[in-house]
C-alpha cells in the first residue's frame, strides 16, 4: 500500500447554476442531486482513499466559511487557500508543494470537488488501482469516462496500447488529449470506441507532478519554487499573496498532460457527470411523465421538457403551455430561459456585470433596503480558533459553539450541515429566540412551515413543536433561557427520541 493524500479542488465562479450558485457560493456548495452537497460527496468518496489527516482543500479566502461550514471536520491547516484563482494548474502546484514539505514521494490523488458519482465503490475500486500505479511508476496518471453521448462540452482522452501488468483494471497509454470537440468531431469520437472523457480526476507522485511542470511549465515552476522557500515561515501569506497572482493562468491538462509523454489512463466504469449546466441535471435525476424535472411545489399544465427549481417551498410555481424552458426561482432573482441555451448563462453574467447589477452575482452583500432581499451575514467569526475558550460540541448534523452560558441566558451558534434536521421537538420551560445568518432551508414552528433565509428571526416559546431542517448549510445563533436539558423528541433521524 502506498501513502497518499487526496487534494479537492473546490474554488469556481458561481456561473453554471446562476442563480442558484453565486460567486461567493458555487455549485459545489450546492445540494442539487445525491446526499448532501457536491464538495460533501466529494470529501465522502475521497475518504474511502485516505484518512481524514490527508485531505486536502484548495480554495479561496472568499470561498473558506463555506467549506468550513460544510466540512467542519476537516483539519484547518489542511485547507489550502489560493490568493486568486488561476486555473488548474498553479492550484495543483500550489497543493504539491505543500505536500511536498511532507513527503515528495507520496501519491497525489486531485479530484474536482463538484462532480457527481453515485457509484462510490466502483469509483473507489478505480482510484485504488490509480494509486497502487502511480505508487509504483513514474507516470502521470488519469480516469477516463466512457462517453455515451457526443458531448461537446467535455475534453476527450485518445487511448493508446494496453499499459502491460496485472493491475485489477484495464490500463492504458494515453496518445492524445483533446480539447472540447464540435459536434461533428464528438459523433466521431463517439463511434470509434477509441475515445475517453477527461474526467479531470489525476493521480501521481508528488515529486512527478512538480518534475512535470518544471520541464513543460518553467514560468509556473520559478513562481512556485519562491513561494515554496517561505512555506512554514513568518513571511508565508505575504510571498504567496505577492507571487501567486502573477503564474500564468493555465490548466493542467493544456499545460501539462497534452504535452507529457509518459501518461497513463484508467478507463473507469461508473456512472459520473460534472454537473456542467441546468440541464444536466435531466440526466441524474428523476423526470415527471412529460419529461419535465420539479425541484419545486408545482402546478403543471401542457408542460413539457422543462427544468424547474423554486428555493422557497412554500412558494407555488404554475406553468401553463410551457415547452423546453428553464424557470429558477431565488429570493431576488426569477430565471426565465430556453432551455437550449442554458450553456450559454456566462452571456447573462457578463450583461448583469455590464449593466451595473453585480449584487445579483453574490449573496453576501448585506441586507438591502426597500425591493432588496436577506443576505448571509459575514461568517469570519467562524473559523476554527474563533472561539478558543467555548465549548464545542459536535452533533451528528452539525456542532453547537457555546459562547456564553450564564444563570440569565444561555448563547449558542448553531451550525447545521445541508442535507441535515435537528430533531422535531418542544421544550417544557424553555423559550429561545433563532437569529439566522446564513443558508436555506425549512422551519417548522407548530403547523407552520416557513423558508429560512438569512436575517430570519423567530421566537419559540414553551410548548411550541418545532424542527430546523437545512437545505444547504445553515449557521444561526440561539439565545435561550437557562433550562439545558428540557427538551422532548418527537422525532428524530439519529435514534433520540424521548
Amino acid at each position: 500500500m502506498h501513502k497518499a493524500s487526496v487534494v479537492i479542488m473546490a474554488g469556481g465562479r458561481g456561473e453554471r447554476f446562476w442563480p442558484y450558485s453565486r460567486t461567493d457560493y458555487p455549485k459545489q456548495f450546492l445540494q442539487v442531486v445525491g446526499e448532501g452537497t457536491l464538495l460533501q460527496q466529494a470529501v465522502r468518496r475521497a475518504l474511502r482513499l485516505v484518512p481524514w489527516e490527508e485531505l486536502y482543500i484548495v480554495t479561496s479566502e472568499e470561498l473558506v466559511d463555506a467549506v468550513r461550514q460544510q466540512v467542519p471536520e476537516i483539519n484547518p491547516k489542511n485547507i489550502i487557500l489560493e490568493p486568486v484563482g488561476r486555473d488548474t494548474a498553479p492550484c495543483i502546484g500550489l497543493a504539491a508543494l505543500y505536500l511536498a514539505h511532507k513527503d515528495s514521494e507520496q501519491v497525489m490523488i486531485v479530484l474536482p470537488a463538484d462532480h457527481f458519482i453515485p457509484d462510490e465503490d466502483r469509483f473507489a475500486d478505480t482510484l485504488h488501482v490509480a494509486k497502487e500505479l502511480a505508487g509504483s511508476t513514474d507516470f502521470l496518471i488519469t480516469v477516463g469516462i466512457r462517453p455515451t453521448r457526443p458531448e461537446t462540452g467535455y475534453g476527450y482522452i485518445r487511448l493508446g496500447e494496453p499499459y502491460p501488468g496485472e493491475w485489477g483494471k484495464p490500463v492504458f497509454w494515453a496518445k492524445e488529449f483533446t480539447e472540447k470537440p464540435n459536434l461533428e468531431r464528438a459523433l466521431l469520437f463517439l463511434s470509434t470506441n477509441q475515445y475517453l472523457w477527461n474526467s479531470g480526476m489525476f493521480i501521481w507522485k508528488v515529486k512527478v507532478i512538480l518534475k512535470a511542470i518544471e520541464r513543460y511549465l518553467p514560468e509556473l515552476f520559478q513562481g512556485l519554487k519562491r513561494i515554496e522557500a517561505h512555506l512554514g515561515s513568518e513571511r508565508e501569506a505575504e510571498i504567496l499573496a505577492q507571487e501567486f497572482p502573477g503564474l500564468p493562468r493555465i490548466s493542467i491538462d493544456y499545460g501539462v498532460m497534452e504535452k507529457a509523454d509518459r501518461v497513463l489512463v484508467i478507463p473507469g466504469d461508473f456512472a459520473w457527470d460534472d454537473l456542467g449546466t441546468w440541464t444536466a441535471l435531466e440526466r441524474v435525476c428523476e423526470l415527471d411523465g412529460q419529461g419535465n424535472l420539479l425541484q419545486a411545489q408545482a402546478v403543471l399544465m401542457d408542460t413539457e421538457g422543462s427544468v424547474i427549481r423554486a428555493q422557497k417551498e412554500d412558494k407555488l410555481v404554475v406553468a401553463f403551455g410551457v415547452k423546453n424552458t428553464l424557470i429558477i426561482d431565488t429570493e431576488d432573482v426569477l430565471l426565465v430561459a430556453d432551455k437550449s441555451r442554458a450553456p450559454q448563462l456566462k452571456e447573462v453574467i457578463l450583461e448583469l456585470k455590464r449593466r451595473g447589477l453585480e449584487q445579483y452575482l453574490t449573496s453576501k452583500t448585506a441586507s438591502s433596503g426597500e425591493g432588496g432581499r436577506p443576505q448571509a451575514f459575514g461568517l469570519a467569526f467562524l473559523r476554527g480558533g474563533a472561539f478558543p475558550h467555548c465549548h464545542i460540541q459536535e452533533k451528528p448534523w452539525g456542532r453547537e459553539v457555546w459562547w456564553s452560558v450564564t444563570e440569565k441566558y444561555v448563547g449558542k451558534v448553531i451550525y447545521v450541515r445541508g442535507g441535515h434536521s435537528l430533531s422535531r421537538q418542544y421544550h417544557r420551560l424553555k423559550q429561545e429566540t433563532m437569529m439566522f445568518l446564513s443558508g436555506e432551508g425549512i422551519l417548522e414552528l407548530g403547523e407552520e412551515k416557513m423558508s429560512i433565509y438569512p436575517g430570519l428571526i423567530v421566537d419559540i416559546l414553551p410548548g411550541t413543536i418545532h424542527r430546523v431542517s437545512a437545505i444547504t448549510d445553515i449557521t444561526f445563533l440561539e439565545v435561550s433561557t437557562p433550562e439545558l436539558d428540557d427538551v422532548v423528541r418527537l422525532q428524530d433521524e439519529y435514534g433520540r427520541v424521548g
